[in-house]
């Protein structure tokens, strides 16, 4: 909650600059992210870390998806974005001459985000624009991960698969600046803060775009997505 109220305090600041309307305008984007992942998984009183490179991820990534939309009508933002990745893995090891086991894994991610955002500060200098936008909306997580071991011996074959699944929403709020120049570049940043019943999340990102005459864009940064999520307790 601490968090928030620093946030709100940043809000009530930016809220004192002038703003100047803007034409409506709709973007549509597909993207992909050079994606990593790091962290720890505990249950009970087991903790286990996860350090996933890219290139294990390119190698085991089944399906993926990443886009946005974006409409703003005058000082008004419209966003929503979404991420999906299924990964799976499998490993068969022999552990004699007579018996040999199988281990399958199954991450399945969905991510939904939806904003709401209003032009706080507008500035033009001649060679381009500078904007600032006061974000607030939702984030939904979803994550389902399915494992199997499976066992051949003797003539003989055993299985046995785990299925779990956990969701959850965030409240968000944040903010964006974005720098326009007329000659098609363009920067923006973004930081938000989210914070659930039974989780909390922060996301920071910079991006270097260029827009070309055909209004089509190109871009590319850095994104950091951090979350924390915790349910029952006990063994």
């Amino acid at each position: 909650m601490k968090k928030f109220c620093m946030l709100s305090m940043l809000t009530i600041c930016f809220l004192a600059g002038p703003v100047h309307a803007q034409e409506s305008s709709t973007e549509i984007g597909l993207y992909g992210f050079i994606s990593s992942i790091d962290g720890d998984i505990e249950y009970g009183n087991v903790t286990s870390d996860v350090d996933v490179s890219f290139s294990d991820i390119l190698e085991n990534l089944d399906l993926g998806f990443m886009a946005y939309v974006e409409h703003r009508r005058g000082n008004w933002s419209f966003i929503g974005d979404i991420f999906y990745a299924d990964l799976s893995a499998d490993e068969t090891r022999a552990v004699n001459a007579a018996l040999s086991a199988t281990l399958d894994v199954g991450i399945e991610q969905t991510m939904l985000e939806g904003f709401v955002g209003y032009r706080v500060i507008e500035r033009d200098n001649g060679e381009g624009s500078f904007g600032v936008d006061i974000l607030g909306g939702a984030r939904y997580n979803k994550i389902d991960v399915n494992v199997g071991v499976g066992a051949i011996g003797l003539g003989l074959a055993t299985s046995r698969s785990r299925n779990r699944n956990a969701d959850w929403t965030d409240g968000v709020i944040g903010f964006r600046a974005k720098y326009d120049l007329n000659n098609g570049w363009g920067a923006s940043c973004l930081a938000d803060i989210g914070e659930g019943s039974d989780s909390n999340s922060y996301q920071v990102a910079g991006f270097v775009s260029y827009k070309f005459k055909n209004n089509v864009k190109v871009f590319g940064g850095y994104r950091h997505y951090h979350f924390e999520y915790e349910s029952g307790s006990g063994p």
